[in-house]
């Protein structure tokens, strides 16, 4: 055990991504992505269904961390059912693909993935509620790195994850891809611009259940206006509306937010993609 160790919260569900044209990615798949981060030594609390939780564990068990490893099985409609209906009803009423820039993504067809993105804040604070957790959390995205897409090497993934200077403890820590450039939020809905990514999330307990209250209020302003999305443009509305409490970092690509997490001496011995090594020499 190391001193303010970050417990990881994760989740993985079955919502039939295989059947969404260009985004046919099956369960497989997804397990093959968390093999990449499995031998990371963090608590993990995975959130999943029934069929698929001793496929995670026997990643986990590879390492010999079962026992750093609670998986917890839990029906996504039961974490927060007014959001849930909300979600449904508004794909089933307005259309989320017109005059969208790329129509065919899984955030403009699929409630269910939707909601899922959605419900981050949610599987932490009920993680925090169960008692499972130590002070320091992270959600980190059960596919995070796609098996190789920036770290390249995953037998060097057996160490654990620290905070490291750029963390603000007593904020909501995001990442960002691209500066907000004050851009109102119906243009980003339709030209579909990435400013925040949800890949990993990092905040005290407290700090998670005010986030979790932020997203709530999201989708209820969100919803009124007949429109839906996945968490990119969510975490932005947040950030935006209560500035005091969030912490924006900015990064240069998709996966390299995980460096803010990771000890100098093990970070500069890392792996990555070649095409990507030179914003880090």
């Amino acid at each position: 055990m190391i001193d303010n160790e970050i417990t990881i919260v994760t989740a993985f569900y079955d919502i039939g991504r295989k059947d969404i044209k260009n985004f046919e990615r099956d369960n497989d798949k997804y397990l093959s992505y968390f093999e990449f981060l499995a031998g990371i030594k963090n608590k993990m609390i995975i959130y999943t269904q029934e069929n698929i939780k001793e496929k995670i564990l026997d990643t986990r068990k590879k390492h010999n961390l079962e026992d750093k490893t609670i998986i917890i099985t839990k029906e996504l409609q039961e974490f927060d059912e007014q959001g849930y209906k909300k979600i449904i009803d508004t794909f089933r009423n307005y259309d989320q693909s017109i005059n969208r820039k790329n129509p065919n993504n899984i955030e403009c067809i699929s409630p269910m993935y939707c909601y899922l993105m959605y419900l981050k804040p949610f599987f932490v604070c009920d993680a925090i509620q169960r008692g499972l957790t130590d002070k320091n959390i992270m959600w980190l995205d059960f596919g995070f790195n796609h098996g190789g897409n920036f770290f390249v090497d995953k037998d060097q993934f057996n160490f654990y994850l620290q905070k490291q200077n750029s963390i603000d403890e007593n904020k909501i820590n995001l990442f960002s891809i691209k500066n907000d450039d004050k851009q109102t939020l119906a243009n980003i809905y339709f030209s579909m611009e990435t400013f925040l990514m949800g890949g990993i999330i990092f905040a005290k307990s407290k700090n998670w259940l005010l986030f979790k209250h932020h997203m709530q209020k999201c989708i209820k302003y969100f919803t009124s206006f007949g429109i839906i999305d996945d968490d990119q443009i969510m975490l932005l509305w947040c950030a935006r509306n209560y500035r005091k409490n969030y912490n924006i970092i900015k990064v240069y690509f998709w996966f390299d937010s995980l460096y803010h997490f990771i000890p100098q001496n093990i970070a500069k011995k890392l792996k990555i993609n070649t095409n990507q090594i030179k914003h880090y020499k």
